[in-house]
């Protein structure tokens, strides 16, 4: 399956509706939603399991952070 940049049109969405589409809002709720997973039971998740999902996270907080960054440099160069 090749997605295409309207496919991602949800997940903009939601960037917008939650966020007010501050990138840096969503890097901030997924950096607290990483850090709080370490505060769930020990026994609700295996290790494995957990160490999966953090990954997961933190990809796509790395992947929000570079077009961030991107986006941020491109507005000083304006």
């Amino acid at each position: 399956m090749s997605l295409k940049t309207t496919d991602l049109s949800p997940l903009l969405a939601y960037l917008v509706d939650c966020h007010e589409g501050n990138l840096l809002s969503l890097i901030q709720s997924l950096s607290k939603t990483i850090f709080m997973l370490h505060f769930v039971p020990m026994d609700t998740f295996s290790d494995l399991e957990r160490q999966n999902v953090c990954h997961v996270l933190m990809e796509l907080k790395e992947a929000v952070t570079k077009v961030y960054l991107t986006s941020e440099k491109g507005n000083q160069g304006a």
